[in-house]
């Protein structure tokens, strides 16, 4: 039983590492495509701002190309411990709080390259937390689904930094859905 256990352990750490190597490996295909792009055509002009968005496009792609396997193993995960849809005595809780939580989701999203035209971007974002307390099949909810694509990214980066609490029905840790609404300022 301990080697069971041991082995469910290693693999879903290796699953989680591999989930945010695919956004890392996308980034930073970005920045190295970004800085050749730069060094190729030093002054801004309209070929360089044409690849530059060719670019983003290519790595909002495969953000969500990422997402997308994230959210299949997700899927397989809940199928044994679907989200409970009654009454539940006690609601999921982040550790450190839920401002602790959109806190450090807020510290994992980097929109910079978007440049997007508002100065804030409202959201909800919504994810099952397990009866073991893992935050799985997160999806968000506002008005640009590029932003939302890396919202979601941000949840799966930033889910090991703490640690969440199950719901529970008399007692007994369920699984449940977890709604949070996000107001995300840009830096201009």
């Amino acid at each position: 039983m301990k080697k069971l256990l041991a082995l469910a352990f290693i693999l879903s750490f290796a699953f989680g590492s591999a989930q945010v190597s695919a956004f890392q490996k996308a980034d930073s295909k970005y920045e190295r495509k970004k800085a050749a792009l730069y060094n190729k055509y030093p002054k801004p002009n309209d070929l360089r701002t044409k690849l530059e968005w060719l670019l983003t496009e290519d790595k909002i792609t495969s953000y969500k190309n990422a997402l997308e396997k994230i959210s299949e193993e997700d899927k397989k995960v809940l199928a044994n411990d679907p989200p409970l849809k009654t009454k539940l005595t006690k609601e999921a809780e982040y550790e450190k709080g839920i401002t602790a939580f959109q806190k450090s989701l807020y510290e994992a999203v980097d929109l910079a390259f978007l440049n997007y035209a508002s100065d804030s971007y409202k959201a909800t974002l919504s994810f099952v937390v397990d009866s073991k307390g893992n935050p799985l099949e997160a999806q968000v909810k506002g008005n640009n689904e590029d932003v939302n694509a890396f919202i979601e990214a941000a949840f799966y980066r930033s889910k090991e930094k703490g640690k969440w609490n199950p719901a529970e029905t008399n007692g007994k840790p369920v699984s449940s859905t977890v709604s949070v609404p996000l107001v995300l300022k840009f830096k201009k």
